[in-house]
């Protein structure tokens, strides 16, 4: 028996978000082979290289053109089972036209809703079991012991707003390294690149690693076992808890509800506000000694 997921949100960060879900449908079909239809820059093939549950993974990039191709591949897949983390009449029609026996999906119309808690209704639904675990891991070949020497600090973001100021990061490098000297990786892509660039200049004496050119594959590599995350909410982020390393997201332009799926993340929020969503703008309200204060137990 063959059982296929379709997960269509875009980034690395949405990946993780579904990944409990997406596990918990595996272990539920022990005895069907599970495969994931998904985005392209989710970077699902370097993140879960070594999961132990999901066998092939698509990218629905290979299918936008034409419905039909699309219906052909589930078809020749022979499908039984399929399992659609979105709303809409698109993707169960789909796989209606191509034979599949069961079809579930959240519905047709969007609602405005906490993700998590929706991927988990659903899911408890469609297996008939409320009993479900939800955890949270992202498989690696081989353990990686903990660098007590390494600290991520994620630098990037979807947007302006959801990022931390370069100079706030640099005030907390200094902070942390009358500590205790460490090695920084600052993870990002091409864009925080002078970020980095920035960073290496005006701390020649510290260790610092930028990540932003490197490919999700290298850098799971290179954080794989690191201290801490310390950075914006981005997919960094959720990579980190992921692989078990305590990640202090800086949450002032998002919801904290995002990082409601693992406890490995610690929001950190604004100062004086309460709650925190889309259009907050206060990134520049939480200060480099509200973090230390959160982690000084840790370093």
């Amino acid at each position: 028996m063959k059982t296929l997921i379709i997960q269509t949100r875009p980034g690395i960060g949405d990946l993780c978000v579904f990944l409990p879900a997406i596990h918990e449908i595996c272990l539920n079909n022990v005895n069907s082979k599970v495969d994931l239809l998904t985005k392209e820059r989710t970077c699902a093939k370097e993140t879960l290289e070594h999961d132990p549950y999901i066998k092939d993974i698509f990218f629905l990039e290979d299918f936008q053109k034409s419905n039909l191709n699309l219906i052909k591949f589930i078809k020749k897949n022979l499908y039984e089972k399929v399992y659609i983390f979105h709303y809409g009449i698109r993707y169960p029609l789909i796989c209606k036209l191509a034979g599949v026996k069961n079809v579930y999906f959240y519905g047709w119309v969007k609602k405005n809703e906490n993700i998590v808690e929706r991927s988990k209704a659903s899911c408890a639904k469609w297996l008939d079991n409320q009993n479900l675990n939800f955890s949270y891991k992202i498989y690696r070949k081989n353990i990686t012991p903990i660098n007590n020497d390494t600290i991520i600090l994620g630098v990037g973001g979807s947007g302006p707003t959801k990022k931390w100021s370069t100079d706030y990061f640099a005030k907390l490098i200094e902070e942390i390294t009358k500590i205790k000297k460490y090695t920084f990786l600052i993870a990002g892509g091409i864009d925080e690149q002078p970020v980095a660039a920035q960073l290496k200049k005006k701390f020649s004496d510290i260790k610092i690693i930028s990540l932003c050119e490197k490919s999700i594959k290298e850098s799971i590599n290179l954080i794989d076992g690191s201290k801490i995350y310390i950075g914006n909410d981005t997919g960094f982020m959720h990579l980190c808890a992921g692989l078990g390393i305590s990640s202090y997201g800086l949450f002032g332009d998002t919801p904290t509800n995002y990082s409601d799926y693992s406890n490995k993340i610690i929001p950190i929020t604004p100062r004086d506000i309460k709650l925190v969503g889309h259009g907050t703008m206060g990134m520049d309200k939480i200060y480099p000694e509200d973090v230390l204060e959160k982690i000084k137990e840790i370093i």
